[in-house]
């Protein structure tokens, strides 16, 4: 197992497979890439680097974009990166995953993520940067991947007029009662078109946590193994609390590291890549894949820190 200077062991890799995306949301990050990025991994190449990483104990890998789906190739990318007993998970903007997900689940693909930031067509319109109808789409898709057997989280970034209130919150639990999905609420962060809106749109967790400890929620478990994220209980619904901007105790506790999809290591969404990977894959060349992880794990710091451990 590979561990920083901070005491954080590298257990998950955010997989950034392509930079390509057909929804237009209004404060997309772009996974902190640039776009337009020219070079690219096949499934082949993704499979090789889980076989290297997963014998220094990384086991939980996290398929995003762009919007993964519309890669041609993204059922054998994770049946690839899937043949080594690892987890595999994806978060995805759901417009394909009505039509992909019995083979996803076929080849492997155990958890989804899908973006659904309001349970009124309109709003979603405005959010996603697509026709109301598509709302639809995506909720089919939402259905298909529980009856496929995955487990389906929603994804909302929380903002303001948008989600925040107490009957958007309220809409947003019943949906994912009724589709048997749990549910994710995302504190805006001012990165990408992020940063335009943050100083209008930006809603508090900590404000979305209480109203739905009004609404009778009740605490239900940390999860440690991913940034110290609260996870609430109500109506059946596991709700997570993500709190990732200007929180030391989310840094305190991330295991994860970022590849770009042209193949970078990047230590966190919010700083630059400090390993090229890309030609090591391509190489098949284990050893100094290792060492560039190697380095890149050490040179780990978390961006938001105590007081008390600052420099």
């Amino acid at each position: 197992m590979l561990v920083d200077r901070y005491g954080r062991p590298f257990l998950k890799l955010r997989v950034v497979v392509n930079d390509v995306c057909n929804f237009s949301c209004i404060f997309c990050h772009f996974e902190g890439q640039p776009r337009g990025i020219g070079r690219s991994l096949n499934a082949d190449d993704y499979g090789f680097l889980v076989d290297v990483l997963s014998k220094v104990g990384v086991s939980d890998y996290k398929l995003t974009g762009g919007e993964p789906l519309l890669r041609g190739d993204i059922v054998d990318i994770v049946r690839k990166m899937g043949r080594g007993g690892v987890e595999i998970s994806m978060t995805t903007n759901g417009f394909r995953l009505a039509e992909l997900a019995e083979d996803l689940a076929a080849a492997g693909l155990r958890r989804v993520n899908v973006s659904i930031h309001s349970t009124d067509p309109e709003r979603f319109s405005k959010v996603a940067g697509v026709p109301r109808e598509w709302f639809y789409r995506v909720l089919a898709g939402v259905r298909a991947a529980v009856k496929a057997g995955m487990k389906v989280k929603l994804n909302a970034v929380l903002l303001k007029g948008v989600n925040e209130d107490r009957e958007s919150l309220k809409s947003l639990v019943k949906l994912a009662a009724s589709v048997g999905a749990s549910l994710q609420l995302i504190e805006l962060m001012p990165v990408g078109l992020g940063s335009k809106i943050f100083g209008d749109l930006q809603a508090s967790a900590d404000e979305a946590a209480e109203l739905l400890e009004g609404m009778g929620a009740r605490p239900a478990h940390t999860r440690k193994d991913l940034h110290n994220r609260p996870i609430l209980r109500l109506a059946g619904v596991d709700i997570e609390i993500v709190k990732n901007w200007n929180n030391p105790y989310f840094c305190a506790g991330c295991t994860t590291m970022r590849l770009t999809s042209d193949g970078k290591l990047k230590p966190c969404l919010y700083r630059e890549p400090v390993a090229d990977l890309y030609g090591p894959i391509k190489e098949r060349d284990a050893g100094k894949v290792y060492e560039a992880v190697s380095r890149a794990v050490y040179a780990r710091e978390p961006t938001f820190r105590l007081k008390k451990n600052m420099p």
